[in-house]
């Protein structure tokens, strides 16, 4: 069951899977829900097709998320399982080589180092 916060014209200005204080209970089907969540119901036919065209934004999402992590050293790039590992490097490298010398930051002719493990990173 999703519960909705409205402000006082009665548009959605939250959404929680609680029954917070001054939340009602919503469809997740309801015009004013998919409004919110920015879809479209004449266009997403289901759960199924959102899901599918929201992977790759999704998985981004969590390429970036591991990066912080590790950035910050939360995670050690080494703990994921090494075929998490092989398919996170390769992703990395594509998106760099798609993003082009602005995505880089550098010099057509220079070799950006996010594209290297460091040292205390690599398996062997």
């Amino acid at each position: 069951m999703l519960y909705a916060l409205k402000d006082n014209d009665g548009n959605i200005t939250a959404l929680t899977d609680r029954n917070i204080p001054g939340a009602i209970p919503v469809s997740a089907a309801d015009p004013d829900v998919l409004g919110f969540l920015s879809l479209d119901a004449s266009t997403v036919s289901g759960a199924t097709d959102y899901l599918e065209d929201s992977d790759l934004s999704t998985i981004r999402i969590l390429e970036d998320l591991i990066d912080t992590l590790t950035e910050r050293q939360v995670i050690r790039f080494t703990d994921l399982p090494p075929e998490a590992q092989r398919k996170l490097l390769s992703r990395k490298v594509a998106r760099t080589l798609a993003g082009g010398e602005e995505e880089m930051g550098k010099e057509s002719n220079e070799v950006s180092d996010e594209l290297f493990l460091r040292e205390e990173d690599q398996l062997f």
